[in-house]
């Protein structure tokens, strides 16, 4: 005890502050140091460029490439330094109209990516389908392209045309010339009713007027006499924060949750709660979803899932579980970055990636589990799992060979369709809208596709049946009725809506659509 003295309460706290302030000072004066050692780096390597490097570079050029090497290198495909011609296109891309090709587009695995192409626009009329790779766009590679830079190339004036060159399937690459159109971005692509009055809607976008079109559209359906409702998230790859929380908000009560946001900075940091009463009471609701279902449209059926409002039915969604705010610069230019990420009302993360999505689609063990109310299973660890897994994780084999083997004769091929549908109506060959695609009528086909010289071998043509009766029967419908009753057709032949409508038609009640899982 003899060797130790007790230390007055006052020179403790002292001695503290100082020890403090010394800690901090350091502190401090390391990161003043590391500032000052980053700005002689970036100074001496400007330098040397400006220099030595075999062309000329402007000051204004350094400083750009700086400032988008700074935001590439954080490795976020979301964050971008925005010019301010690029500002503007970002906001366009949130209004409901513009001058294009018709095409959502997203980034995957380093390359342009088909969303999804817009119902009646010069892309969904060349073909071009929901995963298509777009490897060359205005005669340039479009490998490591942003999404607004491949928006900036593939819009332009009315009337003027852009060369694209997509990959499909097993690697074949199909030009294309597309001719630029006026474009209304409804965020509603189909309505309709089904059998059993099951109504049917697809969200494409959830731009600034998707709630205000999906009330419409949805008081329009329940006046058709829709009882239940199918909604359809599937290509959607999302959009505003806000109109997917509003979109939420329709189908919930007040008070429920819909989407967390969690962030290094407070003002991230919040929680959605429904703010009003349900607008469809008693509705049962089946949501449909797949792997380019990202984004505000994973908020939604996150929402829906968790709070035991509707099953969702599909394969697992892309899992975009971030969200980006966008800054302004003195410039005119912004800085977009990813400064939060969301979680489902049970806490379940978006982002996630499994190791192996095909082996956890069907939602097993391996992924964590949470309950809900009710006490269903529902799975995090990326994207949002479906209740009922239904539909091809990819496209059909039959199919991809048929692609494969047409090479860059697509649009030829599509010439022929469109020539045969029109010798058939006009042979009066097809006498109502019920219409059923003959075998007959895929043999025609098949000549005129031999006469077209299309390399698509019989073996080929004969397994790939079934695509080549919906193209051929698509077609007939868009030219001899309408290109309303043909987008019907298409959700008809749907096997994901038929499994939902399978489900719905049984369901009195919103809970009755559980039973069936």
């Amino acid at each position: 005890m003899g060797r130790f003295k007790l230390v007055p309460p006052a020179v403790l706290v002292v001695s503290a502050l100082v020890a403090g302030g010394w800690l901090l000072g350091r502190a401090m004066n390391r990161e003043a140091r590391q500032e000052q050692e980053g700005a002689a780096l970036l100074d001496a390597v400007m330098q040397r460029v400006r220099d030595h490097y075999v062309e000329a570079v402007t000051e204004d050029q350094l400083w750009l490439a700086a400032v988008s090497g700074m935001i590439d290198e954080l490795g976020d495909p979301n964050s971008a330094y925005l010019t301010p011609e690029r500002l503007e296109r970002l906001a366009q891309a949130s209004a409901n109209a513009y001058r294009g090709v018709g095409l959502q587009v997203d980034v995957r695995e380093g390359w342009i990516t088909v969303a999804q192409p817009r119902p009646g626009s010069p892309a969904e009329r060349a073909g071009i389908q929901a995963g298509d790779r777009l490897v060359e766009i205005g005669g340039r590679s479009a490998r490591g392209w942003t999404v607004d830079e491949a928006r900036n190339v593939l819009r332009g004036p009315l009337g003027s045309t852009v060369d694209i060159v997509i990959e499909r399937g097993l690697g074949t690459r199909i030009p294309v010339v597309l001719e630029r159109a006026d474009i209304r971005v409804s965020a509603i692509a189909r309505a309709t009713v089904l059998s059993d009055g099951v109504g049917y809607l697809a969200v494409t976008t959830f731009s600034d007027s998707t709630e205000a079109e999906l009330i419409a559209a949805v008081d329009s359906l329940r006046r058709a006499g829709a009882q239940s409702l199918i909604l359809d998230l599937r290509g959607n790859p999302g959009g505003l924060l806000e109109q997917g929380v509003g979109v939420a908000d329709l189908f919930l009560n007040a008070g429920q949750h819909i989407v967390t946001t969690r962030g290094r900075v407070d003002d991230a940091n919040r929680s959605y709660v429904d703010e009003r009463a349900e607008r469809w009471t008693g509705m049962p609701i089946a949501v449909l979803v797949n792997g380019n279902t990202a984004s505000s449209a994973e908020i939604v059926a996150g929402a829906l899932q968790d709070n035991d409002r509707a099953i969702v039915i599909g394969r697992v969604t892309y899992g975009k579980g971030s969200a980006q705010a966008v800054y302004p610069l003195d410039n005119g230019a912004a800085v977009m970055l990813t400064h939060a990420r969301w979680f489902t009302p049970l806490g379940r993360s978006l982002e996630v990636a499994p190791p192996d999505e095909e082996r956890l689609a069907d939602a097993d063990t391996a992924r964590p589990l949470f309950r809900t109310a009710s006490g269903r299973a529902v799975y995090g660890g990326g994207g949002i799992v479906p209740d009922l897994t239904a539909g091809d994780s990819v496209p059909d084999v039959a199919e991809r060979r048929f692609f494969a083997e047409l090479g860059g004769d697509v649009p030829k091929w599509r010439e022929a369709v469109a020539a045969e549908a029109r010798a058939l109506l006009r042979e009066g060959a097809v006498r109502d809208s019920l219409f059923t695609v003959r075998a007959e009528w895929r043999t025609r086909l098949r000549s005129r596709a031999r006469v077209a010289n299309l390399k698509v071998s019989a073996s080929t043509f004969s397994e790939a049946a079934a695509y080549v009766d919906r193209a051929l029967g698509n077609e007939i419908a868009r030219q001899g009725f309408s290109v309303a009753y043909a987008q019907r057709r298409q959700v008809r032949n749907d096997q994901v809506v038929a499994r939902a409508v399978e489900v719905l038609r049984r369901a009195k009640h919103p809970q009755d659509v559980f039973a069936t899982e």
